[in-house]
């Protein structure tokens, strides 16, 4: 964030500083036909230029890899199905692969990829042991036919990209085998 900030601040002085010195009958330097210096290229490759007109970069979604040796290990998972009005919990048992429908909700789950020790990086999400230290599991969530969310629930960090729903909450509690 600071290298960004420093890039936006030599990036701006340097056009202000331009843009003094040009004649009157110059076209004043601005983002558009300023030089494609390597200042520059490496502020829009940081991200600058969001808001300013220019394209935003496409999001690449991390590609999921289950190690062999955990495929299928795991039969489903136990959530609990929070009410926010009631208060109310009651626990769920949903099958791994599975569409599910929550009693009582009008929600609908299913349990895709189930990580004993989630990890991510170089655009992977992966496991890196068999050791329930990190279990996440990645789940879709559908209302009325219509998905609702689609991301990671965590046993240790339930409010982590946590399914935001008006009356439920749902929580990942543990992967039965």
């Amino acid at each position: 964030m600071k290298n960004i900030l420093k890039t936006t601040t030599l990036i701006a002085s340097a056009l202000l500083g331009f843009s003094a010195c040009n004649k009157h009958d110059e076209k004043p330097l601005t983002l558009a036909n300023a030089p494609k210096d390597a200042t520059h290229q490496a502020a829009m490759g940081a991200g600058m230029g969001a808001g300013m007109g220019m394209a935003k970069p496409e999001k690449k979604e991390s590609q999921v890899m289950v190690p062999g040796e955990l495929k299928g290990k795991w039969k489903s998972i136990r959530i609990a199905v929070v009410d926010h009005g009631t208060k109310k919990e009651t626990m769920v048992v949903v099958p791994a692969g599975a569409d599910f429908q929550i009693p009582g909700t009008g929600l609908t789950i299913r349990a895709e990829n189930m990580l004993p020790d989630f990890t991510m990086g170089g655009g992977v999400i992966t496991s890196k042991s068999e050791k329930m230290e990190n279990p996440a599991v990645q789940v879709r969530i559908s209302e009325g036919g219509q998905e609702r969310f689609r991301g990671w629930m965590f046993v240790k960090f339930p409010d982590t990209h946590a399914f935001d729903h008006p009356k439920y909450g749902l929580k990942l509690i543990e992967f039965i085998p």
